[in-house]
């Protein structure tokens, strides 16, 4: 059964675009992991210098939509020969009373998971790589323990998968629970491609949102024509690892002028969701150079995932 409801996007998009004059953005702002404090919703984007390099922005806005406010300069940005081409791609999860930010590492070894940790969008701490030691990204922290475990999901290869720990000092610090978990990697696979706009791959998109149906995850699925779009699941509470129910059609696809061109024409990739009341609010990248917002009445959107059983 096809889904029926679909993300409506903002007509104020794009929420944030480059500013021309700020060399550390002038190639591209996009991809905004998302999170909401103190009554603001805080986001940090991916921005993309002359050179190629990202770096990691922050703004924040009062309504959603609006941009309140913008810093002059990047939050976060390389400073380790793991990361020496960017750090790309920011995460957002509050747990245990800290926001965690994963991102993606870039250097000449390719991309490779990596967190830091604020406690105001302030002052930030790199806390270090995660992973095995090879191309790994699209990493997100569930909001909350499950079975008394941090859990993770991550993607190898073309497939999403899930990792589980006993701390977040475990995450990096876990090169032999990574051997053995890369001798095995397929058994912890929780998504895979399965309909043709997501044939090429898949890839998690905001952390995991808690809802009375399952864990909400959204995702980004990749054609063979290389279009991004994306799709819902939810995963079950006590064990996520498996899915419930599946969009079978994407729920947020490029449709816009800055969606279908761009640096990278024709994508939409979701990275930040929050809960508004009883509305869900979605950040994603377009065409990998703005940021954009969508959004759907949760209930209403619950209610038609759960009627697509996986």
């Amino acid at each position: 059964m096809p889904i029926l409801i679909k993300l409506v996007k903002s007509p104020k998009n794009p929420i944030i675009t480059p500013r021309h004059d700020v060399d550390w953005e002038v190639n591209g702002t996009f991809n905004p992991g998302a999170t909401s404090w103190n009554g603001l919703t805080h986001l940090l984007y991916r921005a993309v210098d002359r050179n190629g390099i990202s770096r990691l922005g922050y703004a924040q806005t009062s309504n959603g939509v609006d941009i309140t406010l913008r810093k002059c300069n990047p939050v976060l940005e390389p400073s380790h020969p793991w990361e020496e081409f960017g750090c790309e791609d920011p995460r957002i999860t509050k747990f245990d009373g800290r926001f965690y930010v994963t991102y993606t590492a870039y250097s000449r070894t390719g991309p490779r998971m990596a967190l830091a940790a604020t406690s105001d969008f302030v002052n930030f701490e790199k806390l270090g790589l995660v992973g095995p030691h090879r191309d790994d990204k699209d990493f997100v922290i569930f909001p909350e323990t499950i079975g008394g475990k941090i859990a993770i999901l991550h993607r190898l290869e073309s497939g999403v998968q899930i990792a589980f720990f006993d701390s977040v000092n475990s995450l990096t610090q876990s090169e032999a629970f990574w051997n053995y978990y890369m001798k095995r990697f397929e058994e912890y696979e929780v998504l895979r491609s399965k309909y043709p706009w997501e044939e090429r791959k898949v890839g998690v998109g905001p952390p995991p949102i808690r809802t009375d149906l399952g864990w909400l995850m959204l995702y980004h699925g990749v054609s063979s024509e290389k279009v991004y779009r994306a799709g819902a699941v939810l995963l079950d509470l006590d064990e996520p690892q498996k899915v419930v129910a599946r969009t079978s059609d994407p729920i947020l696809e490029p449709e816009a002028d800055f969606e279908r061109t761009g640096v990278v024409p024709d994508v939409v990739f979701p990275e930040g969701a929050i809960i508004r009341g009883n509305e869900l609010t979605v950040y994603y990248g377009g065409g990998d150079t703005v940021c954009c917002v969508a959004r759907a009445p949760l209930d209403e959107f619950l209610d038609e995932l759960g009627k697509n059983s996986a």
